[in-house]
């Protein structure tokens, strides 16, 4: 395990399921076994309870834990981890615990994997974002449009706003994204900042386009302008 460990240049602390027993349980010895599963590089000849407790220690630790397997040994591993990999071949109980399953040979696809799920996250971002947005520039605009141009519309005119808007955002389906090299948390806050911020300012610009457009728009506009 630690030559086919330093070949892959995973690290050559590879430790045995002894260290994952603490002395005592003492919070000082479990402290200690914790920070050396921590810093380990890797363990071998574990039992699946001993996957288990590994994983527990580290989602203690605040950590996001990946977990891969072919057997039912690996199950409660799989179950365990907020990621479960059942790879290819693998038994019916470890694709039941797993979250995903690999259809091909290798631990590739798992890149693969992550790769598509940050961009549909960012695509969905991005509907979030385009969805409250543009809903805060319409409110806006038209109840600027009715209380201070004491403008009327008809309703067939609401009605093909909307559908525009919405035809926009099937794009977003086909947006080209690049996948982060970090995992996104973004924050409703943060999101609703965002949000209203860029409606707030396509607000501004289009009242600005209704106020002075008349300056630099055809006749029929000023005319039209002139006549509200």
């Amino acid at each position: 395990g630690k030559e086919l460990a330093r070949q892959i240049n995973l690290g050559t602390d590879i430790r045995t399921p002894d260290s994952l027993k603490p002395q005592s349980d003492s919070a000082f010895h479990v402290d200690a076994r914790d920070e050396v599963i921590l810093h380990a590089d890797g363990f071998a000849k574990v039992k699946p309870l001993d996957k288990h407790e590994v994983i527990s220690v580290l989602q203690r630790k605040g950590m996001v834990v990946g977990m891969t397997g072919d057997g039912v040994n690996d199950a409660p591993a799989l179950a365990k981890a907020q990621i479960g990999i059942a790879v290819h071949g693998a038994t019916d109980a470890a694709k039941s615990a797993g979250d995903i399953v690999l259809t091909k040979d290798g631990l590739s696809p798992i890149y693969t994997a992550i790769q598509i799920s940050r961009r549909i996250f960012k695509r969905l971002k991005s509907y979030v974002i385009y969805r409250i947005c543009i809903t805060v520039q319409v409110v806006f605009f038209l109840a600027c449009l009715a209380l201070v141009y004491d403008l009327r519309f008809k309703a067939l005119y609401i009605i093909l706003l909307a559908l525009f808007h919405d035809l926009q955002i099937v794009t977003i389906a086909y947006d080209k994204q690049i996948a982060s090299p970090f995992p996104e948390t973004p924050t409703v806050m943060g999101l609703l900042m965002q949000s209203y911020s860029m409606g707030i300012l396509m607000f501004v610009q289009t009242m600005g386009l209704i106020a002075y457009g008349y300056t630099f728009m055809s006749d029929t506009f000023r005319a039209s302008y002139e006549a509200s």
